[in-house]
């Protein structure tokens, strides 16, 4: 329910380039998959989240496009519903910023 929520943000809201801030926050490395780079942060909250692409179709997010798989997990460490696949930057950071005011 959390990560539908977040998903369906009203589309002014994901556009605006404030929020491309909490993207900048990611650190990226390489994912075990090749091809692929994954990004993991935990907020003061406990909130954690993972931010994934690749490049070879194995992930719900493509670097060429700049799309983003991501995962949502709890203070104890459960991950929420599902991933939420194919998301751009804006999304990612908004999901990211509404993470961090739980």
């Amino acid at each position: 329910m959390l990560l539908c929520s977040i998903t369906n943000l009203p589309k002014y809201t994901l556009s605006h380039n404030s929020f491309l801030i909490m993207f900048n926050l990611l650190n990226f490395q390489p994912h075990s998959l090749p091809n692929a780079v994954q990004a993991l942060y935990k907020f003061d909250n406990d909130w954690q989240i993972s931010v994934v692409s690749g490049s070879d179709g194995k992930l719900y997010g493509n670097l060429d496009d700049g799309t983003y798989e991501v995962a949502v997990f709890r203070p104890n460490g459960n991950m929420t519903e599902d991933v939420s696949g194919w998301n751009t930057k804006q999304q990612v950071s908004a999901m990211m910023w509404i993470l961090s005011q739980l």
